[in-house]
């Protein structure tokens, strides 16, 4: 059973600065540092992923993209300005996923197929934006988790990859994160919080349980979570505002809350079991449901 290992890459400390203060701060040098590690650890590992790319990021920092592509891993988009989808117009959306797939196009010289958004943030009420990913030439979509999540989220959906036949008579594959049932509960394994404070024989118990009963664990991490070094959104300045501080304080506590298990984990998972992109998954051939999406 081949797994799927996705990477959200992004600027961390760029992006958590602009959460607190509305103002984004130039890349730093951490995600150059952060992906040497990952990078390393994958090719140690002999291991390909799918790199979502933010396309502000890939415009910044060319070099980036085309290093993870050269070493054959897949590059996707994940958006351009990290804007979250259910807040914008459909314009908007269209106007900033165009923007991203022609920018990583450019950079890496290789068509971009799929797509994931922002945080997770195409739910219910934005399922509209499958409409416009496939009218872009998208192939496929990973952005959708079927659990029950205050910020994201949709509770109930199909929890396995499978083909939609849109409203505008285009289709999409949707690749959901992955959720493991609990009774009457989906509970997340996909990476994350939950990767980080869960042990590692569950997280191993987990992915078996998937493959299993035949389906494969879709991952997803970021760069910042394999780091050498603390994380810390001050870096990028000092927020004018007490309520920015205190609440870039809570997310240092949050983010570095089992960082350092992330490696020694992920090792181990892919030491155990085989992990592939997901354009390679697909290229495979899987046979997947068909469905409608109204």
């Amino acid at each position: 059973m081949k797994n799927l290992l996705t990477i959200d890459l992004e600027d961390w400390h760029q992006l958590a600065y602009r959460r607190l203060t509305g103002e984004m701060p130039a890349p730093l040098n951490h995600v150059f540092r952060q992906m040497d590690l990952l990078l390393e650890l994958l090719e140690r590992h002999q291991v390909h992923a799918t790199f979502f790319t933010l396309g502000s990021l890939a415009e910044r920092c060319p070099e980036l993209p085309r290093r993870v592509a050269a070493m054959g891993h897949e590059i996707a988009s994940h958006g351009y300005a990290h804007l979250i989808v259910h807040r914008l117009t459909r314009q908007q959306f269209e106007e900033d996923t165009r923007r991203s797939k022609q920018v990583l196009e450019d950079v890496v010289g290789k068509p971009v197929r799929g797509y994931r958004a922002a945080e997770f943030s195409i739910r219910a009420d934005s399922l509209w934006a499958l409409e416009v990913l496939a009218e872009l030439g998208f192939e496929y979509d990973s952005s959708i988790f079927p659990i029950h999540h205050r910020r994201y989220g949709i509770p109930g959906f199909f929890p396995l990859a499978a083909e939609y036949r849109l409203p505008n008579n285009l289709c999409i594959k949707e690749i959901p994160l992955a959720t493991l049932s609990w009774g009457n509960l989906r509970l997340p394994v996909a990476g994350g919080g939950s990767f980080r404070v869960l042990p590692q024989w569950m997280l191993s118990r987990a992915v078996r349980r998937l493959n299993d009963s035949g389906k494969p664990l879709v991952t997803y991490f970021h760069p910042y979570e394999f780091d050498s070094k603390r994380l810390d959104v001050f870096v990028s300045g000092r927020p004018e505002y007490l309520r920015h501080r205190l609440r870039g304080r809570q997310w240092n506590f949050h983010q570095n809350l089992g960082r350092h298990t992330m490696t020694p984990k992920l090792a181990s998972l892919l030491q155990q079991y085989s992990f592939t992109t997901i354009a390679d998954y697909l290229q495979e051939g899987p046979v997947l449901e068909r469905k409608n999406l109204f």
